[in-house]
């Protein structure tokens, strides 16, 4: 393995190992980890509105979710190119995607209906319907029977419109990325820097997370999917960490202070830290494959249980919280979910997803 030299960052020319992208997998664990820290922390109340722990957990928890979309866009662009659209049909790719998405989801859903959690709008047959078909995204994203579902719903439209943008992609190259990157994102102006915050406090969120709010990101992580493509030279993971820890570091730093946690979610300061969260999976993505240790093993473990820890906190949450509160009960839910992802990930998403290579 012979080392280059980039601008004085070493960097390396080793091909990534299959089924692998740099540190993208721990980065999933940690993403999920921040998610479910951020709700729990809301919902047991452990740390008071305006505090620098309040205002660090509600930009890691919601820019979380915002580099899920990053990384999405960024690993379908990336290992599904036009030519395996091709050669699988599309019927077999959309089971693949179909199979990734839906079997967790449906039973997120239907614990949601059957025990009547509140969680979503009233489960009336409509949408019963829209969960079920996965076509909630196209008309509300909030229209998911379970809390945090609405990232399911807009991921859903990606994966129905995929095979026409990987084809685009085939014959617009980089520049067709570039300007799909761009547009969206201008058409997300409107909505995050006044948009949201002139509606009833009632309707900010169902308004931040309407489709051209949100999915621009999504075209993001396919620019650079596109960039990485085009090179071979990777980063040391010493350095990438080294270069992540202020892009952290302005997320978690305690200013501007809120108490309405869409402040931080609206206006052009969201442009920054979402560049800021974009940038963090850009170094994952470019880093060398090296052999983790079991620190990098565990958030690697943790980020094939994402999913899932996204999905069922909430269901902890429920089931703990009516016995016990404060930090104990936060610690409970979390270590319950945490659990809970890996049962679901050993028991409904492996097996599925062998169904959807077969």
């Amino acid at each position: 393995m012979d080392d280059l030299s980039l601008a004085g960052v070493p960097v390396a020319t080793e091909p990534s190992k299959a089924g692998r992208l740099g540190l993208l997998d721990p980065l999933r664990g940690i993403l999920a980890l921040c998610v479910a820290v951020y709700h729990l922390s809301v919902w047991f109340d452990v740390s008071l509105s305006g505090s620098g722990l309040n205002m660090a957990t509600a930009r890691l928890g919601n820019y979380g979710v915002s580099a899920f979309f990053v990384l999405s866009g960024f690993v379908l662009f990336r290992t599904t190119p036009w030519s395996r659209v091709q050669a699988e049909g599309l019927g077999r790719f959309w089971k693949r995607r179909f199979l990734r998405l839906a079997p967790v989801f449906y039973l997120a859903c239907a614990m949601n209906v059957v025990f009547r959690l509140g969680m979503g709008p009233d489960p009336t047959w409509v949408r019963l319907l829209e969960n079920l078909t996965l076509t909630f995204g196209a008309i509300h994203p909030n229209h998911a029977l379970v809390t945090g579902g609405w990232y399911v719903g807009l991921v859903a439209l990606l994966y129905f419109a995929y095979p026409a943008l990987a084809w685009l992609r085939e014959k617009g190259g980089l520049p067709f990325l570039v300007a799909l990157a761009l547009g969206l994102w201008l058409g997300s102006l409107s909505s995050t820097l006044h948009g949201v915050m002139d509606q009833a406090q009632w309707n900010r969120f169902h308004t931040y997370v309407l489709a051209p709010n949100q999915i621009f990101l999504l075209a993001w992580g396919a620019l650079l999917a596109g960039l990485h493509g085009i090179t071979e030279k990777r980063l040391d993971a010493r350095v990438a960490l080294g270069l992540a820890l202020p892009l952290v570091g302005l997320l978690v730093w305690p200013a501007p202070r809120f108490f309405d946690h869409m402040v931080a979610l609206t206006g052009w300061i969201r442009y920054g830290y979402l560049l800021a969260v974009t940038a963090l999976v850009a170094l994952a993505a470019f880093t060398r494959d090296g052999e983790p240790g079991w620190f990098g093993k565990g958030l690697s473990r943790l980020g094939a249980w994402s999913y899932g820890l996204y999905l069922l906190h909430p269901f902890t949450m429920k089931l703990v919280a009516p016995h016990v509160s404060g930090q104990l009960g936060f610690g409970l839910a979390l270590g319950l979910a945490i659990l809970a992802a890996a049962a679901v990930h050993r028991w409904i998403e492996e097996p599925m997803g062998r169904l959807g290579r077969g």
